[in-house]
């Protein structure tokens, strides 16, 4: 049994399709095809069933599947690491992360991860957008906030802490919240996603509380815009707003409010397949941020 032609087909069972399979693998999809075809002639039984909708597993191909997946991934790690003995790391790493965070907070880290690691490319996408890993070639992904996909792997690098903050010009016309209960009658600035309310530790055992505002956009760089221009209130990083606090073009609001960090996750396919590249950028990553003055690592 040809080791190469089994690896096509176990990316295609985790991929779901020979396209995405090829993109991952950077293999043309008619090889993929041809290869498996090889493999189901050797073994003398069908292991794909192919539509021009889906690819359906046989039970003679979950078979396979779920007996040699872990084999490969084992020896696919054994061969990583001997390698990694014997050769500086090289390649290509592929991150997708937020634009803020790459430019404020991960910008220091893959600056010294690319000059400690010279033969070692990074191909970077700064965007909002949730993106499929799989099926994009993606090595990792680093997010900011609650976590909903349970079909990825990850682990936790760091959290922000944050703050209530307005203008002098919008807190003098719309007056000082004395609790979060207030905020009802504030115009207040979110996030997109996920940010109709906000919650504070110490208030109503950390009940949500409902947010009222017109503006919501997927920057917290154009929030902060709009919290100067006396639009409302803005939940932002303490750093990201200390410089216009001691402007005083910004004043902190509710900060006797305690509002929970915002967590900082990386997050990978699986841990099957996790190239020494990969490891080597996330022990960086936990390394650097330990003295980085916007998050806390503990």
């Amino acid at each position: 049994m040809n080791l190469n032609d089994l690896r096509l087909f176990i990316r295609v069972v985790e991929t779901g399709s020979f396209t995405a399979a090829g993109e991952s693998l950077r293999v043309q999809k008619s090889t993929i095809s041809r290869r498996i075809a090889q493999l189901e002639d050797e073994m003398g039984v069908r292991l794909l069933q192919r539509s021009t909708r889906k690819l359906q597993l046989t039970d003679e191909g979950r078979a396979l599947f779920e007996r040699c997946r872990p084999l490969i991934d084992e020896l696919e790690q054994t061969r990583d690491q001997v390698s990694a003995l014997n050769t500086e790391p090289r390649g290509l790493l592929r991150l997708t992360m937020p634009p803020e965070l790459g430019a404020f907070i991960m910008n220091g880290v893959v600056a010294s991860f690319m000059q400690r690691f010279p033969l070692i490319e990074v191909d970077v996408e700064l965007s909002t957008r949730l993106v499929s890993l799989i099926e994009e070639g993606i090595d990792l992904a680093i997010r900011v906030g609650s976590l909903n996909d349970s079909t990825l792997i990850s682990r936790r690098l760091a959290d922000m802490e944050l703050g209530l903050y307005a203008s002098p010009g919008y807190l003098l016309q719309a007056g000082m919240p004395s609790t979060p209960a207030d905020l009802a009658g504030h115009s207040c600035l979110g996030m997109r996603r996920n940010n109709n309310s906000w919650t504070f530790s110490n208030w109503q055992a950390g009940a949500p509380v409902p947010l009222e505002g017109r503006l919501r956009a997927n920057s917290i760089t154009f929030l902060r815009e709009m919290a100067l221009q006396d639009l409302g209130i803005v939940r932002l990083p303490h750093q990201f707003c200390a410089g216009l606090v001691e402007e005083g073009a910004l004043q902190p609001v509710l900060a006797d409010y305690q509002i929970p960090p915002l967590d900082i996750n990386v997050l990978y396919p699986s841990r099957r397949h996790l190239n020494p590249r990969v490891r080597l950028f996330i022990d960086h990553m936990l390394e650097t941020l330990q003295d980085h003055s916007w998050v806390n690592t503990h």
